[in-house]
């Protein structure tokens, strides 16, 4: 008893320190796409209107993000307001309950529990920041994993109750009005009811209704605007590899540095799960079994892979598919492969190796993704402390582009109806002095780049200090400020970190000095003063002056 009792314990480490920090770095400000996603629904939607309803299914861009929409409305039904900070917990539970049916998986399987160790370590760590303190991510692109896991476990069982059935169905159908993938869960669970032989009015039932909810997912799309960004990639060696990629894009847990190993490791996961599956196949009781179930989660993984390679390839290339919003999708085939590997090894010593190697790896991944993504967090938060200041006294967002956008008067309207719960004091917090004579200097260079890229400004200022140094204390922001005498237009700064060896010598994360691009096609004209301004937790803002001018 107590030797699991200390192997929970040792679980739930890496669990509780996500929430933490979930917690801790998550903004109440909203992410670019939260804003016409689930802000511009709000607006409309609430109080209730005639058309509220149709405007859930309204797509964002190729999504049908009904789960998103769903959350907000019942936030500010039942509080008054809509809580970012609160969605993004929430929509971390999913992650902890597809860990938990895995965990009663391998229990199922005669796992010892000690083996199942690494899983939570593999999963709960921060390589995919990027979803997981997203609101509208984690209520599109994350749920539809525990509802596809959840649909196929309930499918693949040898207990044949009609709502056990039913319940698959829907998680399927919820799926498909989630994320564009979700399709996926009812196409795989009629496979598997083919697999398994089922009863034919099952079959019948579950591909009839299916087809009604693909009728219905494409009346939803039509209310949309189609996205014709991306294109569709007819090389089948470049969807390959990029399929491979998304699938082992855990092994680039140094972000961008090691997107071979990402590639190699796509390859490793798909061919030793396959390898252990033709072993098992054979077996009467294989339909239901664990190896699987692993397979078929499995499937999902890669069927999204190839869907998105295909989908994100063109014209963008491979690099699309190393982004952190899709690494979820990699952390949970590493957690299969292991699984499924570990589960057929057992009891032979190999299993114990497995076991060895795998909890080293997954604390390294998890030491360096954790490392890599703390100061990333206060940069991002500048930018969101920025860009909702631009909204909010500017009507202003996207700065670079050459054209005003409508993101900005939703966030305001959003505001206006006070249906947003989002502490603004601290800009309130921004008063200037009276005289700049006696600020302390922060000596810059700037320079003009140019570009041709004609969907954003011709020319961007770029501005560099070599002080003040950013210390990572809480709520800490910097950012740079171009003030006339009757605006103000904020811009984040960002910071170039240290070495690892330095940090761990002198606790110094970031190198000393601030960067920042300055786009001023959308300021109105004038001659603007730029300023370098720190505000923290519990303290008042500080300001430096760099005397620079700047006329747009």
């Amino acid at each position: 008893m107590l030797k699991k009792l200390a192997i929970l314990a040792a679980g739930s480490l890496p669990v509780l320190f996500f929430f933490w920090y979930a917690y801790h770095f998550s903004t109440p400000f909203p992410n670019e796409d939260d804003i016409p996603a689930i802000l511009a629904f709000i607006n409309r939607a609430f109080p209730f209107t005639s058309e509220a309803g149709r405007l859930l299914f309204v797509p964002f861009r190729e999504h049908v993000i009904l789960p998103a929409k769903l959350i907000a409305y019942l936030q500010v039904v039942v509080t008054g307001q809509m809580d970012l900070k609160m969605m993004i917990l929430l929509g971390n539970l999913f992650w902890v309950r597809v860990t938990w049916i895995l965990y009663r998986l391998s229990q199922e399987a005669k796992l010892p529990a000690l083996l199942f160790l690494p899983v939570p370590f593999i999963l709960f760590q921060v390589q995919f920041s990027e979803t997981a303190l997203w609101p509208m991510a984690l209520w599109s692109n994350l749920i539809v994993v525990w509802l596809a896991v959840e649909s196929f476990n309930l499918l693949i069982s040898e207990k044949k109750e009609f709502w056990r059935f039913g319940l698959a169905f829907f998680l399927g159908l919820t799926a498909t009005f989630s994320n564009g993938n979700g399709l996926l869960v009812l196409l795989i669970g009629f496979g598997i009811l083919l697999f398994q032989k089922a009863e034919k009015k099952h079959l019948f039932a579950w591909g009839a209704a299916s087809v009604l909810v693909v009728l219905a997912y494409q009346w939803a799309k039509a209310l949309g605007v189609p996205d014709t960004f991306y294109g569709v990639q007819k090389n089948p060696l470049k969807w390959l590899l990029g399929s491979m990629i998304f699938v082992g894009n855990y092994g680039d847990f140094i972000s961008g540095s090691l997107k071979k190993v990402a590639l190699g490791l796509g390859f490793v996961l798909t061919a030793a799960l396959v390898v252990v599956n033709l072993s098992q196949w054979k077996k009467p009781s294989y339909g239901t079994s664990f190896h699987f179930r692993m397979l078929v989660f499995f499937l999902f993984i890669l069927a999204t892979a190839g869907g998105v390679s295909i989908l994100r390839t063109e014209p963008v290339g491979l690099d699309a598919m190393y982004l952190g919003r899709y690494r979820h999708y990699s952390a949970l085939a590493v957690a299969l492969v292991y699984l499924s590997s570990v589960v057929y090894l057992y009891p032979k010593r190999q299993a114990n190796w497995l076991f060895a190697g795998t909890m080293v790896a997954s604390l390294v991944v998890g030491i360096f993704s954790y490392y890599r993504d703390w100061g990333y967090r206060y940069m991002d938060n500048q930018r969101f402390f920025t860009d909702a200041y631009n909204m909010q006294h500017n009507n202003a967002l996207y700065l670079e582009m050459p054209a005003p956008q409508e993101f900005a008067s939703i966030f305001q309207e959003t505001l206006a109806k006070n249906i947003l719960k989002a502490d603004l004091t601290s800009f309130e917090d921004l008063k200037w002095p009276s005289s700049w004579d006696n600020l302390p200097l922060a000596p810059i260079t700037i320079h003009i780049d140019k570009s041709a890229d004609t969907t954003r400004c011709v020319e961007v200022y770029t501005v560099k200090s070599t002080t003040p140094q950013f210390e990572l204390t809480p709520n800490a922001l910097w950012f740079w400020a171009l003030k006339s005498d009757q605006r103000t237009f904020l811009y984040p700064t960002t910071s170039l970190k240290t070495k690892p060896a330095q940090f761990v010598r002198q606790r110094t994360y970031f190198q000393p000095g601030f960067v920042g691009e300055l786009a001023t096609c959308q300021l109105p004209k004038g001659e603007y003063t730029l300023f370098l301004v720190h505000v923290a937790e519990n303290k008042e803002a500080q300001f430096y002056t760099t005397k620079q001018t700047i006329r747009p």
